[in-house]
Parts: C-alpha cells; sequence; structure tokens
C-alpha cells in the first residue's frame, strides 16, 4: 500500500530546497579547509553530508513529481523550483570531486605552489559567496540576487580561465609537477561546474519570484 505523503506547499519545497543549499555550503567550507589541513575526518565528514544531501534530493523530487502529477499547478509558480534539487545535488557531486582531489593531494605529497593555493582559496570563497545569495534568493526571495550570481558566475568562469593560463606557464617554466598539473586542472574543472548549475537554478529561481510589485515603480 502507497504512503500518503502530506501535500507540499510553495514554502516547504523552498524550505527543503534553503536546507539542502545548506548542507551544500557546509560541504564546501568543510572541503577548504580540507584542502588547508586535511585529516581523514574531514573527508568523512564531507562523503556523510553527500549522502545527506543525495537523501533529500530524492525525497523532495520524488514527493513534488507526485503531488504534480496529482494536482496540477498545485504549487504555483514555485513549480519552477522542481528540478533544484536535482541540480543542488551536481553541486554536492562536484563539491565530492574536489575532496578526492584534495585526497590525493595530501595521500600522495602533491606540491601546489603558493600562486596555485591562493587561486584555489579564491575560487572555494566564491563560490561559497554564491551559494549564499542561493540561500538569499530562495529564503527572502531576494530578486536582487539573481543579477548578482549571475555576474559572479561570470567572473568566476573568468577567473578560472585565468588561473588557467597562469598554471600553463608554471608548466612551461618546469615548476609544476604533471601530478599536480593533473590535480589542478580538474579541480578547475569543478569549480566551473558548480557555477555552471548555479547558474541553472538561478534561472529557475528567478521564474519562481513574484512579479515586481507594480507600485514600486510608480512615481
Amino acid at each position: 500500500m502507497a504512503m500518503t505523503l502530506p501535500r507540499l506547499t510553495a514554502d516547504t519545497l523552498r524550505t527543503g530546497i534553503f536546507e539542502m543549499t545548506g548542507i551544500a555550503i557546509e560541504m564546501l567550507g568543510q572541503t577548504r579547509e580540507a584542502f588547508l589541513q586535511y585529516s581523514p575526518s574531514a573527508a568523512g565528514r564531507v562523503a556523510v553530508l553527500g549522502r545527506e544531501l543525495h537523501l533529500r534530493e530524492k525525497r523532495l523530487t520524488d514527493h513534488v513529481a507526485m503531488q504534480l502529477r496529482e494536482m496540477p499547478w498545485s504549487l504555483g509558480l514555485s513549480e519552477h523550483l522542481a528540478f533544484i534539487p536535482a541540480a543542488m545535488e551536481r553541486v554536492g557531486d562536484s563539491i565530492e570531486l574536489l575532496m578526492r582531489c584534495i585526497e590525493g593531494i595530501h595521500r600522495d605529497g602533491v606540491p601546489f605552489s603558493e600562486k596555485a593555493t591562493t587561486e584555489i582559496l579564491t575560487l572555494f570563497g566564491r563560490e561559497a559567496a554564491m551559494l549564499q545569495e542561493v540561500s538569499a534568493a530562495l529564503q527572502a526571495r531576494d530578486r536582487g540576487a539573481i543579477p548578482r550570481i549571475q555576474a559572479a558566475g561570470t567572473a568566476l568562469q573568468a577567473l578560472c580561465d585565468e588561473a588557467a593560463l597562469h598554471h600553463q606557464g608554471r608548466v612551461i617554466q618546469g615548476v609544476c609537477t604533471p601530478r599536480a598539473s593533473s590535480i589542478f586542472l580538474a579541480m578547475l574543472d569543478d569549480f566551473r561546474e558548480i557555477e555552471r548549475y548555479i547558474r541553472r537554478m538561478t534561472v529557475d529561481i528567478e521564474k519562481a519570484l513574484p512579479p515586481a510589485d507594480a507600485s514600486q515603480a510608480v512615481a
């Protein structure tokens, strides 16, 4: 016998996604700390958070899909948020890939230059700020967060391109080992992937926001 789920409201859907965003932010912060000072327990915490994110995505996505089949339009504009849990799960997957790179760095004693370390830490900070803006857009329905996230994403992709160019110079100069090169470029790809999924989320979040108050436009 199928279990009857409580009706999902627009607010409970937003809350569920907001909580998933918090998990992703915590995963990113733990991964950054592991990059600075690795410990097996840090990797374990990120893995646990990743499993929690996967579980929440499945439950929330299944709940939304079931309800929309039975009660179309029951979520109103928030129906546009239906696929954000899956996108947030992909963010978590990319963070776990970052952690695997970090495990390799510390397990194999892979040297990173001061410049490469600074670039990676900058990317961690930029993406944490973007996820915080996603939280603001969801919780406070802050329409102004959307262009800020999009601008930050464009800047982050440019920063990845710049970091890759600097990296090429280090390789040519012979100051970067092949193993370090492989890991650094993989981390850049992971940061880019996180940004791409965040950018996709902003499109759906913007669609789910109510129209701007017309009275604000009156002089």
